[in-house]
């Protein structure tokens, strides 16, 4: 789709939707202008609702930088982006599908039925997944392994969506004996990044590399000397360039555009093989702490004769 003349209306953009639009032009955007795109895709019910002033203490940007987006996308200014958003999720008589397609891809239709969707989940996930085994750069997987096997303290972070990755990784880690913890709240993460030192962990998770709370947490624990490994699908992010390690999934908005719904899932399987290095890594505490925490939670486990039971 060619943009739209710089002051084309919302109305330039009836077919596809202003938040197709963003989408499209999202990796060729300057840093500032990438992170309103960022949100303006998580969540354009919000950003249309916003003050010019809370969009850009929102995402940490100055107001020129929100009209340079706006005129990117082809519109006059703020005023103008608030609208279409507005039309693009279906209010104002606005039809919806624009924002439809722009999150579920052109795959899905809102008609078809469950065999079709998940068929066609299953197809995106598991594609999703070669992709990223196949450019997964494995030394530094196994780099990773090694330290946090050998990790005095291991802090993993996620925000939003990843911040379930991130919690199930550090359950699974803490369950064979790496002393990790993982954090929802901001102030406490980095309070426990500001303890970390030489010999400690931190994962950092993020799909876009750019959530500040992430990149903050990263950036302190760097100042604190620690081993940093950054999980992200954007290996030119701030995340990565800050992080010694890079474990980088390769998801792309093929066909199911909202590359959210893929995400989780290649970060888990990131995710998934590097606990099984650290678990090759310790075998023997590994097996014994295996053991032993099944063990202890074996009363509260319904017996095999009672399957099938109510």
């Amino acid at each position: 789709m060619s943009p739209a003349a710089p002051d084309a209306g919302p109305d330039a953009y009836a077919d596809d939707g202003i938040v197709a639009r963003v989408r499209e032009l999202l990796t060729g955007l300057p840093e500032a202008q990438r992170a309103l795109a960022e949100l303006v895709l998580d969540d354009p019910a919000a950003v249309a609702r916003m003050t010019i002033l809370d969009l850009a203490d929102a995402c940490g940007v100055s107001t020129g930088s929100i009209t340079r987006f706006c005129r990117t996308l082809g519109l006059s200014g703020y005023a103008a982006l608030r609208l279409a958003l507005a039309a693009d999720r279906g209010g104002a008589g606005g039809t919806g599908i624009a924002t439809w397609r722009a999150n579920m891809g052109a795959d899905i239709s809102e008609k078809d039925d469950i065999q079709q969707v998940a068929a066609h989940l299953s197809a995106a996930v598991r594609h999703g997944i070669e992709r990223t085994f196949a450019s997964l750069d494995l030394a530094a997987v196994d780099r990773t392994a090694a330290a946090l096997a050998a990790a005095r303290r291991a802090e993993v972070y996620g925000v939003g969506g990843s911040a379930g990755m991130a919690s199930e990784f550090q359950q699974r880690v803490y369950r064979i004996g790496v002393p990790a913890w993982a954090w929802t709240d901001a102030h406490m993460a980095l309070t426990g990044a500001a303890l970390l030192g030489p010999g400690d962990v931190v994962v950092a998770v993020s799909h876009s590399g750019r959530t500040r709370e992430v990149v903050d947490l990263l950036t302190e624990a760097v100042s604190r000397g620690a081993t940093t490994v950054a999980v992200t699908n954007a290996a030119d992010s701030p995340l990565a360039a800050r992080a010694d390690l890079v474990l980088a999934t390769d998801v792309r908005a093929d066909g199911l555009s909202h590359e959210t719904v893929l995400a989780r899932h290649a970060q888990m399987a990131v995710l998934d093989l590097l606990y099984v290095a650290v678990a090759q890594r310790t075998y023997e505490k590994t097996t014994v702490a295996m053991a032993a925490t099944s063990e202890a939670v074996q009363p509260y486990k319904q017996p095999e004769s009672g399957r099938g039971r109510s």
